[in-house]
Parts: C-alpha cells; structure tokens; sequence
C-alpha cells in the first residue's frame, strides 16, 4: 500500500485533504489523471490527481481510496483509466495505492466499461460483479519468524542450545521450518528468547495459491465417433472463423435436439487449444448441467468449473490459475463470462436462450450478450447453441452482418425424434377430483414400464394445489408481503409463495371476515402427480424432481445418477427435467397442461411455452428405437402449441416475431424497466408517474422515436413488503438510451425518492 503526502488545510470544524494544483509560469495546464469508479451510491466515474509519489503504484486495475463528496470521506475505489489530461480546476488527489488483482486485464476494464455503460449501473457495482467481495482483498496469512539477535548471551549456553542458536544463521526463518529442520522445540524457543539471543517477528503475508493437479484424461467413446455431415461443416466454420485476421463473429449453431451439439462443441474448443488459446463454455446453470460438465470435464486435460457455489478461497485460486494460462477451458454459469482468459480463443453459449444467463441484480446483465461483446473486443468467435434460440437471437442472425446461422438438421445416427401426439384434456381437469393423466398417457406409462423403459412427465407447477378458494365468495389466499397467489404444498400443510418465499400454515376459513367460507383446492401441481401416479400405477418407482425436493446442487447430481443407473421408472418434475439431460432408455415423454403459463401477463409467454415443450419432448428418443411424446392441453390449442408438436421453429418464430414488430416488442424496439419500490402507500406510484413525465419530455429532446409508457402498477405489485411501479421506456435499435437513463438520477428532477429503484435493461421478465 502506497500513501500520498498531502497538505490538511481547515475548513470550518472539517479537515479537508486536497493537493493543490496550481501552474507557475512556463507550465502547461496538463496532468496525470485516474479515472476511478468509487465506492458511492450512482457514481459514475470520478477523475483524481495521481501524486508524484504515487505515479507508479496508480495503474489500472489498482485498488484506491479517494476522498469523496462535501466531507470529503475516504472510500475505496477501482482505477480504471490513467492518462495526461488537461485541467482548468483543483482536482482531489488519489491518498492510497495498491495493485489490484493480476488478472484484471485492459480487455476486462474495458468489458466492464461496456457492462456499466450499456446497462445503466455504477461501474463500481459493475466491477463488484467481476470481482466478489471475498477476490478485493489479498488473501493474508499470519506467518511467524525466528532469526539470531547477534546478542552475547548472559550466561554460556548448554551445547543444544548453541546447536539450535548455529542453525538459525544469519538472517531470519519461518518457524514452521525452524521446528522442523533445526530441531527447535517450542520450550527451548522460548529459552533462547529469554536469554536475548533469538527474537520472534509475526508478519502478514501473501497466502501462496494451492497448486492445481489435472487429472488425465481417459478415452471418451465419442472420441470415437464420426460427425455427421452437419456437425463437421459446423465444427470446418468455427474453425475458419479463428484463422480469419478479425475472427470476430457470432455463429448460431441452431439444431434439433439430440443433434449433436455437445459434439460439436467439444471439437471446436479441441482445435483452439491445440492452437495453444483458452475456450470458455458457458452453461445456464450448474444444477441443470450436470451431465455437460461431466462430460466436457473429462474429455479436457485442464478444466476450471466456475460457478456462484465455490469458496472465496477456491474461486480466487481458480481466476489466479486461469489468469496464469494453467487452464485450457472454462465451464460456468453466467460469472464465467469474466473469466480472467489471456490466451482467449474461443466463447461458447450452451441452451444461449435460457434466462437464467441474465443476472436478477444490479448490474442486470445478460451473459449471452455479454460474451459477445467480449467477442468483438477480443476479437474471438462466438458460438450460441440452440433448439430453441431466442427470438431477439434468430432475428440477429436475419438482420446483422456478423452473426451467421449454422444448422444441425437431424439428430445424430441412431436417435430419431419421438413421434408426438396431442390430447384434448376436458376443461376444468385440473379441478377437484378429475384426473391430471389422460386415459391414453395412463395406458402408455404402463406398456413403458412393462417393456422395461423409463419415462419423463413435466408439470410446470410447483406445490400441490395451485392456490386455495374460497367456496362461497371466490377469494384466494395471497401473500401479505407480495400480494402473489399462496401455493397449497400438501406434504408439509402449509402454505408458500413461490415468488417471495413466505411460508403461513394453512388458513382454517375464508380470510374475508365477513364471509368465513369453507376453503377448497383449485388447480393441480406436481404433488397431485405424484400422488395419482402412485394410485394409478402403484408398482412404478417415482423420482420428484423439483425445487422442494432438490434444496442442494449435490441433490440434483444424485438425482439425475439413479435415474440414469434406472433405480426409477418415471422421473417427474417442473422445467428441472426438460434442460441438458439424456437418457439413453428414455421412450416415453408426458407434458401435463402444455397451455396453462399462455395465461400469463407477458408477452414472452408464447415464446417460453414453445421453448420448454420442444426441449422436454427432445427428451425422448436419443438413442435407437422407437419413442413417444404426449402433450396434454386443456382446450384447442392455439398456434404455438401447434408448431412446437411439429417441433417447427422457424414457422413459429416468423408468426411469433411479426406480431411482436406489430406491437412494437423486442426485438425490434430495446425496452428498459424502471421500478419504482416503496413501503409508504401512493409514494411508488406518484414518484414513478413523476419519473414517467420527467422521461417523456427529456425524450422528446433526445430522439423523436423514444417512447415512454405510462406509469402502471407491476404485475406482482407487492414484493417483500415494497409496493412496486413501473416505467417501460422503448427506444428503436440504434437509438442510444444512456443520455436519457441519466436523467433518472439528476437530483431534484427524475431521481425517485422511495426505497428502492431499479433499472433493468433488455428485462426478460416483467413480474
């Protein structure tokens, strides 16, 4: 850590550190100066005076501290930028120094730069997210010294004590090592201590990185298999993307499931390491992948896993190992996008349409998005794969030069996908004592079952019962804190909401005072499955996959082996089981009330639903043999439910994007959410409709296309006891909202004044 020498000058009852600037004649106005994202709530960048005595410990990626704000308080602060730059006022000087870490590279000042800048948040938060609070501290330990005084002893030493005094030498030791080759016993440490010969010194230190052992890798018996056609004109694209001088560009390796895509994935990163460069394959969740990681873990000599589950201490090792070139491939959920890369070659985005790459706090970035940005600054291709890809992806690949579409048609020799079937279910099925499983899916578990084969059911609700009703007035039981629908959870007689987590015991009667009405169950959710499937077919050994079953990763890992293994016959679950598993005796997949989330409040809703029916119906059929996919709707299904049976996404995606052009949606507009939070009833709405008007004049000046919508409560308009507003702001493409998003945090004009507000740029959810 190195300090600036700076006068203290007083100012009223305050001491306020500032060096003084001022040129003599035949100097120029010019000096060096940090750019330093600071430790302050909506700081932008902040430009300090960098002291002579200081020029060589201010570099970027150093860790500062700065004086901020009227009583010029020290905190600490990030420098991004140094350089000569002319000055016309006294700049505060930066006080301390000291180097941050060594894997925080120019390109990822710069990426950070992009994230604050694009996404409207304080770099500072930005850079928080690259570097967690555990990684902006030295990991220290307390290391204890022992060295010879070159005193006279008072009195002659016995023979071992003068051993011990000879094998210390001159200069001094680490104790650890005294003990253990000079044969210095703590008791005579202290003997030779006390006769003034020896001293002791403890010091902090620098903890050295635990050495990183690779395991060696074992033949795979894909290694032994042949690309198909598709896959190996894929894997000849990327690899002619890298040999180009700028081989940024984004390729959309768009195949059916079971395609091979994980093939070509791995063949891909194979060719940039033997060229000696870095791969990073980002995955949308640990959880969910388990079976990826396994397989790419072991098909690599040097892999890194980097996910938010690591310690500080092994997710510091694991950047300083990657920083250091000892890793060839990086596997991790949206973090890993930063990985500390110097040899970088090659990004990857598995399942790029998952929304779990989009980070739910600030800065609210997207990881698909990220990474391609990190592409073009590093000048590295990138590769999104997808069955089912994201509509603002595939209209990318049909509107821009540098994204180019490579197509995996079929699945793999062997597999074929699974013949699929729609059912009719009656309305109301999900109501009282009607059965959730169809006669026909019924009849199709137990031929599966009986020809020793497993199955797949997906029912996308959580819980037992929808929500409780009341008989007599109608009246559901809600959240007290956020207002959502309660879910009925049978095996623990209790009540929970699924969007705040509250948990109450069930509620005896109608909560209205006035009413007081018997309550009933209404709606099914997959412990209703499970408990008519253990009617129906009571011989049959069920695994529940879900988030109350599942509480750990490790849970999920064990899960997935003993259905693989086949200690179960059905594996039932909510979207857990539709993403990045296969399972080669799979032959029957069930999708119960395919058509219930199309009722949601959001224009995604198609989008999703598609997207989870494709993906689980994939489930079916990777291996030889005949398979099936039944999907039950509960009315005559409208024209997505149509396609994804046909598994048909290109006629989905130009239904799906022509009407989102026609309602002005992504991605043919950017959209911004801001929301306003605040515990005092009206303030939420009043400052979020003061925010709307503040918005809707600065944009008239700034772009004639800037569009702001009225003020309106959120769709779950209470969430942990804030009461919540919103502004959607929609800008053309093109359009630059940075100028306008400033506006919201001028003081006295668009900064809200309530307890929390929030900015989310590209949202994927609008709950």
């Amino acid at each position: 850590m190195v300090r600036a020498n700076v006068s203290d000058s007083k100012r009223g009852a305050k001491r306020v550190r500032q060096l003084w600037l001022v040129p003599t004649a035949g100097q120029g106005g010019r000096h060096l100066v940090a750019d330093v994202a600071i430790d302050a709530p909506a700081a932008g960048l902040r430009a300090y005076a960098v002291p002579d005595e200081l020029r060589a410990a201010v570099r970027p990626g150093a860790w500062v501290r700065v004086p901020y704000g009227r009583g010029a308080r020290v905190v600490p602060g990030l420098c991004v930028r140094v350089g000569e730059q002319a000055w016309d006022h006294t700049r505060a000087p930066v006080l301390e120094a000291r180097a941050g870490p060594a894997w925080l590279s120019e390109d990822l000042l710069q990426l950070g730069l992009w994230v604050s800048e694009y996404y409207a948040c304080a770099p500072w938060k930005t850079f928080a997210a690259l570097l967690p609070v555990a990684l902006r501290q030295p990991r220290l330990r307390t290391v204890r010294y022992v060295r010879a005084t070159g005193a006279a002893p008072a009195r002659e030493l016995t023979s071992r004590q003068a051993a011990a005094l000879a094998a210390l030498g001159v200069g001094e030791m680490q104790w650890a090592v005294a003990r253990r080759q000079a044969g210095i016993s703590p008791a005579l440490l202290r003997t030779l201590c006390q006769r003034g010969v020896v001293e002791c010194v403890t010091r902090q230190e620098s903890a050295p990185r635990a050495s990183v052992t690779w395991a060696e890798v074992q033949p795979a018996i894909e290694d032994a298999f042949e690309l198909t056609p598709a896959q190996h004109a894929a894997v000849t694209q990327i690899e002619a993307a890298q040999h180009r001088p700028d081989p940024f560009e984004v390729m959309l390796l768009f195949g059916v499931p079971g395609s091979g895509k994980t093939e070509v994935y791995v063949r891909a990163v194979r060719a940039a390491v033997a060229r000696g460069q870095q791969a990073i394959l980002l995955i949308p969740e640990i959880a969910l992948a388990t079976q990826i990681v396994e397989r790419l873990a072991r098909r690599f000599a040097r892999v890194a896993v980097l996910h938010s589950a690591l310690t500080a201490r092994v997710r510091h090792d694991t950047l300083a190992a990657i920083a250091a070139g000892e890793v060839d491939v990086v596997i991790g959920t949206r973090t890993a996008v930063f990985a500390p890369c110097p040899r970088l070659g090659l990004i990857v985005v598995d399942e790029e349409q998952e929304t779990s790459f989009k980070n739910l706090a600030a800065p609210y970035y997207h990881a698909r998005d990220v990474a391609i940005m990190r592409g073009r600054l590093t000048h590295v291709p990138v590769v999104l794969g997808s069955a089912t890809p994201a509509l603002e992806t595939w209209h990318n690949v049909q509107a821009r030069a540098h994204y180019r579409l490579v197509r995996l048609p079929d699945r793999v020799p062997g597999a074929h996908l699974p013949e699929v079937r729609r059912i009719e279910m009656p309305p109301g099925m999900a109501h009282g004592d009607a059965d959730l499983l169809s006669p026909a899916l019924q009849a199709e578990l137990g031929e599966t079952l009986a020809a020793g084969q497993q199955a797949i059911l997906l029912h996308n609700r959580r819980g037992y019962a929808a929500f409780l009703r009341c008989s007599r007035c109608g009246l559901l039981v809600c959240c007290e804190r956020c207002g959502s629908h309660m879910i009925y959870h049978q095996s623990e007689r209790a009540m929970k909401c699924h969007r705040c987590g509250l948990r109450v015991a069930v509620p005896p009667r109608c909560l209205d005072d006035t009413c007081r009405g018997m309550l009933v169950r209404s709606g099914a959710a997959i412990q209703r499955l499970e408990e008519e499937l253990r009617r129906v077919l009571p011989a049959a050994r069920l695994l529940r996959l879900d988030s109350d079953t599942m509480r750990r990763r490790n849970d999920y890992a064990a899960a997935l082996q003993r259905f693989s293994e086949g200690a179960a016959d059905i594996l039932l679950g909510t979207q857990m089981v539709a993403k990045g598993l296969d399972f080669p005796r799979v032959r029957l997949v069930g999708v119960i009330e395919a058509d219930a989330a199309l009722a949601l409040p959001d224009f995604r809703a198609s989008e999703r639903v598609f997207q989870l029916i494709v993906q689980v119906v994939g489930r079916a059929g990777r291996r030889e043999g005949t398979s099936l996919a039944l999907v039950q709707t509960s009315v005559r299904p409208p024209a997505v439910i149509e396609h994804a049976l046909r598994m048909d996404y290109e006629a989905f995606a130009q239904e799906e994007l022509a009407q989102r052009r026609q309602l002005c949606h992504p991605p043919y507009v950017r959209l911004v959410r801001l929301v306003c939070a605040d515990a005092r009833p009206h303030r939420a709405r009043q400052e979020a409709e003061r925010l709307a008007e503040t918005l809707r004049a600065a944009a008239g000046r700034l772009h004639a296309g800037l569009r702001v919508d009225a003020a309106e409560a959120c769709l779950v308009r209470q969430r942990r006891g804030l009461l919540r507003w919103q502004v959607l702001v929609r800008a053309p493409r093109g359009v630059k909202l940075r100028p306008l998003l400033q506006e919201t945090g001028r003081a006295g004009s668009g900064a809200p004044r309530v307890e929390r507000f929030t900015i989310d740029v590209d949202p994927v959810d609008l709950l």
